[in-house]
């Protein structure tokens, strides 16, 4: 494995901070287990003192850094479409800023893409750096520069979409002030998923489709784990802060809202529902339990407008194994998840997300916004 930061080798005392506090018990387990090392009715604790007793390779480290950053930095998906009146290669613009250096004097650093794709799709692959400390951590997983990973898609001559993986919103947000470089003086106009441009009966309808149409066939919607709302939600206003009256749905008004999205009830007729847009709210969040039979695995997946103003992004926040000859049923996997299949799930919602959103506003023309 091959370490992309110099690991400087922690102390015991530091290493079982993180193994107790930021790794998972049943993936820590699971990476003892491969390497004949058994452990049994032992609590997080005494698990992480007795692991960090032990002198580990530079492997190992790697491991245990990846493992802490999968459990604390889930992987967040935005994206955005350019669009213009003429053909543009936007591949070419993104070279042309990075090698002007335009972005760094603000801190910002433009590092070279790569063609990813095979055939005749143009798919370019980046990464654009920015600095950002994080005060308190310890220097074991203390990260100073951010890296935002990106994918830039070419649909047409006139259109290129670009999708940032992240681990924290402000990553699309760096990300977004790239493209304003590139689209300033060029005739480029940016495009994303924003709540402002819903009406608030669009966005309980956005929702309620995620479930039905937000991942592929062999995925069916099992739960629904969370739903927020909010007021007032920038369905009238581009500038609104994210401060104000937001709300999580209780236990009970969840059990029914989930109950009529598996039975394929349309949401806005629930009674709870109802209410809540009458009373001025929007829904800003909803969190999804998918299921595949082929794998026998399930993933719980987090699609929120969030910021200021709030961009649709999409998270796997669980990914629960099966387990075999145990009375659990399942174990949380996210540690452990394939990176690839990560970003695949979340890009494939993103983009059936996307297709709603432009459906929903087409529909929505002739209401009074």
């Amino acid at each position: 494995m091959t370490n992309k930061h110099p690991v400087s080798y922690p102390t015991p005392q530091d290493l079982e901070f993180i193994l107790a506090d930021s790794v998972r018990k049943t993936d820590l387990l699971a990476f003892l287990r491969k390497r004949g090392l058994f452990f049994f009715n032992i609590s997080t604790a005494e698990l992480a003192k007795q692991v960090a007793a032990i002198l580990w390779d530079a492997e190992a480290l790697e491991c245990f850094r990846a493992m802490a950053y999968r459990s604390s930095n889930k992987k967040i998906l935005s994206g955005f479409s350019i669009y213009s009146s003429r053909p543009f290669d936007l591949d070419g613009i993104y070279n042309s800023i990075r090698e002007n250096g335009t972005l760094s004097s603000a801190g910002y650093k433009l590092n070279a893409i790569s063609k990813v794709s095979k055939g005749d799709d143009c798919i370019y692959a980046g990464t654009i750096s920015y600095e950002k400390k994080s005060a308190g951590r310890i220097g074991f997983i203390r990260t100073e520069e951010r890296d935002a990973y990106f994918v830039m898609k070419k649909i047409s001559d006139n259109e290129w979409q670009i999708e940032v993986d992240g681990g924290k919103s402000n990553d699309g947000k760096a990300v977004h002030i790239m493209l304003e470089k590139m689209a300033k003086n060029r005739d480029l106009t940016i495009s994303s998923l924003r709540i402002d441009r819903l009406t608030k009966s669009s966005t309980i309808t956005f929702f309620d489709l995620l479930a039905q149409k937000g991942l592929s066939d062999e995925w069916q919607i099992e739960d629904i784990g969370r739903i927020t709302l909010k007021k007032d939600a920038g369905t009238k206003s581009e500038n609104v802060s994210d401060d104000g009256d937001e709300t999580e749905v209780g236990r009970d008004d969840l059990s029914g809202i989930t109950q009529a999205i598996l039975e394929g009830m349309n949401l806005r007729e629930h009674n709870f529902v109802k209410q809540a847009e009458e009373a001025g709210y929007a829904f800003t969040s909803m969190t999804y339990v998918f299921y595949n039979a082929d794998s026998n695995v399930k993933v719980k997946l987090r699609a929120e407008f969030k910021g200021s103003p709030k961009i649709f992004e999409v998270a796997v926040e669980s990914y629960l194994i099966s387990v075999v000859n145990q009375d659990e049923g399942y174990e949380e996997g996210l540690s452990n998840m394939d990176d690839n299949l990560n970003m695949s799930l979340r890009s494939m919602f993103w983009n059936n997300a996307r297709s709603i959103y432009h459906s929903l506003q087409g529909n929505q023309k002739t209401e009074n916004i």
